[in-house]
């Protein structure tokens, strides 16, 4: 298991959850719309005048931007900031209070559409960190967790940028695994072959270096599914570097991840999954993908044996979503068909352990499937699902209520 970096308990626990459970690669994000200040005191005053500081912090961790655009839009909303608050609370500190000020998410997300700003939902790709360091004295693997200033460093941009960030532990095993040499020549196997071990979404390696001048210089290397980034920096510090390198890892997950609303009107995506074997399954799948941040909408259009297709109605790039699902790993792509697939529609199949989603809430356990062969037409209160007279869908709905009424059947988005 890996050690972890976190600024508080909540998020040291969240990260050993995460490392320790083979089905946990994306990581929620706890208290994503929270802020908190040290304050002496708990007067009104104190709080009042964090406001404005705490949204904007907010929505640089909901939005994914480094930097929130000035405009007159934005000084207005943050004069103003209070309103934006749910609720705030206080924790004892060694020197007077820590003030957390806990802003609405509702009203967070109208603001960032407003703005012309992505969001980026609370379940994030974990990031597991190696560096390799050259101070003149030494060439080593630098082990973060016992590096007081680096590891500062680091939960600086963990907290600033809601990036879950994880730690090798640099045991034997770990070197091993991931010798030296091989990090100083930013060998992408070797990077991949040992972050297998902490089963993190994405890999980053950093190559420091001083020069004579005393600058720092960092070459990076990110590996995130497959695909490889590469990217330099350089700053007054080693601190300063890995903060300004995280940094940039952040960007650029924040580009592949956060979402731009999409028109109301946008065509439907279709997706085509396999192995549903009874409505029990249906029902999990279909709020699974409801639940999905990028989801406006998803009904299902069409049931054939153990098939089910769906009409989809997404925010952001269809890319997103496919990422999105990568994530989460409650959905195995059906390659097998995918590749013969026509262009735009989406292969994939529940588990044959259906373990995966015994932990996903059934909503709506009354709604069911009703009167076969009929069709579903978009905006009618008849509208049911088209099934054969061999589904397994269908015949458990003969112990299901089968009849539905128009307030429980999908609503198109609004």
């Amino acid at each position: 298991m890996g050690k972890v970096v976190g600024k508080n308990t909540t998020w040291m626990l969240m990260f050993c959850v995460a490392l320790l459970s083979p089905l946990s690669h994306a990581v929620k994000v706890e208290n994503l719309y929270r802020a908190s200040f040290p304050v002496a005191d708990q007067t009104p005053e104190s709080r009042d005048k964090l406001a404005a500081t705490g949204l904007s912090r907010v929505i640089v961790r909901a939005s994914g931007a480094r930097e929130i655009p000035d405009s007159e839009q934005l000084r207005s909303v943050l004069a103003q900031a209070n309103r934006y608050m749910q609720q705030f609370s206080y924790e004892n500190a060694e020197e007077g209070y820590v003030v957390n000020l806990d802003y609405a998410k509702s009203a967070v997300d109208t603001l960032l559409r407003k703005l012309d700003l992505p969001i980026w939902p609370d379940k994030r790709p974990q990031v597991l960190l190696w560096l390799a360091q050259d101070d003149f004295q030494q060439r080593q693997m630098v082990n973060v967790a016992e590096q007081e200033l680096l590891l500062e460093a680091v939960q600086q941009v963990e907290a600033e940028r809601a990036l879950p960030i994880s730690l090798p532990v640099m045991d034997l095993d770990d070197r091993l695994a991931f010798p030296l040499a091989q990090a100083w020549s930013l060998n992408e196997q070797s990077l991949m072959a040992a972050s297998s071990r902490y089963q993190s979404d994405v890999a980053v390696l950093g190559r420091l270096s001083i020069t004579g001048s005393g600058q720092w210089l960092a070459s990076w290397l990110l590996a995130d599914r497959g695909k490889l980034q590469l990217f330099d920096g350089r700053a007054a510090s080693a601190e300063e570097l890995v903060q300004d390198g995280l940094s940039q890892v952040a960007d650029y997950l924040a580009a592949q991840h956060a979402i731009i609303a999409s028109p109301v009107d946008s065509k439907p995506h279709y997706m085509q999954l396999d192995n549903i074997a009874n409505f029990k399954s249906y029902r999990k799948v279909l709020d699974y993908l409801n639940s999905l941040a990028m989801v406006r909408h998803a009904e299902p259009d069409l049931v054939l044996g153990e098939q089910l297709r769906l009409r989809l109605f997404i925010d952001g790039q269809l890319q997103q979503l496919v990422d999105a699902i990568a994530l989460d790993k409650v959905l195995q792509a059906n390659q097998a068909i995918g590749e013969a697939s026509q262009q735009g529609v989406l292969y994939y199949q529940l588990p044959q352990i259906d373990n995966v989603l015994q932990a996903l809430p059934l909503q709506g356990e009354g709604s069911g499937l009703a009167e076969e062969g009929a069709s579903l037409n978009q905006g009618s209160a008849e509208q049911v699902i088209r099934t054969d007279a061999s589904s397994p869908i269908r015949a458990d709905l003969k112990s299901e209520a089968t009849a539905i009424d128009a307030s429980q059947r999908p609503k198109p988005p609004q």
